[in-house]
């Protein structure tokens, strides 16, 4: 197997600590486990992975953990059988196994957050922001092979461009009305928008919901990786967090109106969050948007701000806005009007 990246491959099995000759020698008989063909194992599997990756995307990292994962499950079933040295069936396996895991690498992986959604990424404190680009490709990789899950534009007054190398809550989450869990507060002053407090711009605005009306605020989902609409009363306007941000070293100054947000929130659960932005994605008239996913790992999106859609009880169509809470009546929907978001 003459090539560059079976140099490569050789490399990384040989530098990489064998997890199945120990685990299985502790397992099985010593002398079964010794007199294992290792070097026909070797050399099956990274043909078989050669012959999977023509393009040559994996890295040494990639080529160790499936050579762990194929060789484990390969050597199991040796020892279990009280064989040394590879059959057909053993062939079969590796071929197939490496076909899998290969193409499972390869996939365009599927991000949980998508172009211009707003979040709160973790740039030495938190910040949010709003996504620019997905899968941008990393300028530190040489390769080409390596992707950002997202780039992102920290609202002002930072207000800069900053990558996110991971697509997991330590480095980026969804905004959403923060109040579920411990220590959710940091993240409300975190996202409260700097410029309004500064210009003393937030009890004097007008706010769409009053106090008793039932709402749909966006919240963490059980996973906390994804978002739903959890339906829930308004309790009070203008929430002053002064008092309650003074365990937070945040270096604010949250005295007056620059310590308000809109609304507190009682929801149907029990839990009580606050809303920082009187904003359709993060709270909405609960008799216009249902309790339900709002960004799903399943793909389910529902953050548009415009929404054409058909009443179940007459089958007629209306056009929502869920910032203004106007509906009007609508045509229904020819067959080649455009699908894409409008959040």
């Amino acid at each position: 197997l003459p090539s560059a990246l079976l140099t490569l491959w050789l490399n990384a099995w040989s530098t990489a600590p064998s997890t199945s000759t120990s685990n299985w020698s502790t397992a099985s008989s010593t002398s079964t486990s010794n007199a294992i063909d290792w070097q026909g194992i070797k050399v099956a599997v990274l043909s078989a992975l050669q012959e999977s990756d023509p393009d040559q995307k994996l890295k040494g990292s990639d080529v160790m953990e499936m050579k762990r994962t194929i060789t484990d499950g390969v050597v199991g079933c040796m020892l279990q059988e009280g064989r040394t040295t590879l059959d057909d069936d053993d062939r079969s396996f590796i071929q197939r196994r490496a076909r899998n895991l290969v193409g499972a690498f390869c996939q365009p992986q599927k991000r949980r957050m998508a172009l211009f959604d707003r979040v709160v990424c973790n740039i030495g404190g938190w910040a949010a922001g709003t996504i620019q680009s997905v899968d941008e490709d990393d300028p530190e990789d040489p390769t080409g092979q390596s992707k950002l899950p997202y780039v992102v534009k920290i609202d002002q007054p930072i207000g800069r461009l900053v990558s996110v190398p991971h697509d997991a809550n330590t480095h980026c989450r969804p905004e959403v009305c923060f109040g579920q869990k411990a220590g959710s507060l940091y993240f409300t002053l975190m996202c409260m928008p700097k410029l309004r407090r500064q210009r003393g711009q937030t009890r004097g605005k007008a706010l769409r919901f009053a106090v008793g009306d039932r709402v749909a605020c966006a919240v963490e989902d059980e996973t906390g990786d994804f978002t739903q609409w959890a339906a829930g009363t308004v309790l009070t306007l203008h929430v002053s967090i002064e008092s309650e941000a003074a365990a937070f070293d945040t270096g604010l100054d949250l005295a007056g109106d620059a310590g308000c947000v809109p609304y507190r929130v009682t929801l149907d659960s029990g839990c009580t969050v606050l809303v920082h932005r009187d904003d359709h994605l993060l709270v909405r008239d609960l008799n216009l948007q249902a309790a339900g996913p709002r960004q799903a790992a399943d793909g389910t999106r529902c953050l548009r701000r415009l929404e054409k859609r058909q009443r179940a009880a007459d089958g007629a169509w209306e056009d929502v806005d869920h910032y203004t809470r106007r509906v009007r009546p609508a045509n229904a929907p020819a067959d080649d009007d455009d699908d894409d978001d409008d959040d």
